[in-house]
C-alpha cells in the first residue's frame, strides 16, 4: 500500500517536471499504473462500504437503545405524573377552588377543557339545510363555528337559542378537567 502511495507521489512529480511518454515501456508503465490505481479504489469503496454498513448498525443500536431507555422514563415520568395527579386530587378535596399548586420544581394544573362535539356530518347537513341554510358553506358543509354560536348546550344536546329546537346531528360530551404537569424551565 505503501509503494502504491509512492508510485503516486512519483508520478505527481513527474508529470510535474515535464514527463512525456514516448514509447510503449512508459505507456505500459502508466497503464499499469493506472490500473493499480483503479484497484485501490475499488478496495477503498469495498472498505468504506464495510464500515458505512458497521457504522449503521452502530446507529441502528444507538437508537435502539435511546428507544428503550427514553420508554423506560416514559413510563416513570407517566407513574409520578399519576401520583402528582393523585396528589393535587387530595389537595382539591381541602380546597375545591384549587387550579394551580405551585412547587419549586414546577406547578401541577387543573384546567377546564372545552366539550367535544362529535358530528353526524349527514344528518347534521340535512337537518341545517332546512332550519339555518345560512350556516351552510357552498360545498354543503355546515360551517360549525357560525353553527356553534347560534346554539346552546342542554343535557348533552345541542338546541337552537332562538327557537329551542334540538339538532340532529350533534352529540355534546363534557369533559372531565385536564391536569397537567408543567415543569420551570429554570429547574431543567
Amino acid at each position: 500500500m505503501e509503494a502504491l502511495k509512492l508510485e503516486v507521489d512519483n508520478t505527481s512529480q513527474n508529470e510535474s517536471e515535464g514527463f512525456v511518454v514516448d514509447n510503449d515501456k512508459k505507456a505500459t508503465w502508466c497503464l499499469r499504473k493506472i490500473k493499480h490505481m483503479t484497484e485501490k479504489q475499488k478496495e477503498n469503496e469495498k472498505l468504506a462500504k464495510e464500515q458505512i454498513a458497521e457504522i449503521e448498525e452502530e446507529i441502528k443500536e444507538v437508537k435502539r437503545w435511546l428507544e428503550e431507555e427514553n420508554s423506560r422514563i416514559d413510563n416513570n415520568i407517566g407513574f409520578m405524573e399519576t401520583k402528582l395527579e393523585n396528589y393535587a386530587h387530595r389537595l382539591r378535596e381541602d380546597n375545591p377552588d384549587l387550579k394551580t399548586h405551585k412547587l419549586p420544581f414546577g406547578s401541577l394544573k387543573f384546567r377546564a377543557q372545552r366539550p367535544k362535539w362529535k358530528y353526524d356530518d349527514d344528518k347534521l347537513l340535512n337537518f341545517i339545510e332546512d332550519a339555518m341554510a345560512d350556516v351552510i358553506k357552498i360545498k354543503k358543509k355546515v360551517d360549525k363555528r357560525k353553527l356553534k354560536k347560534r346554539l346552546e348546550v342542554v343535557d348533552g344536546r345541542a338546541i337552537i337559542k332562538d327557537t329551542g329546537e334540538i339538532v340532529e346531528g350533534i352529540k355534546v360530551t363534557d369533559r372531565p378537567e385536564k391536569f397537567k404537569v408543567d415543569i420551570s424551565s429554570s429547574a431543567l
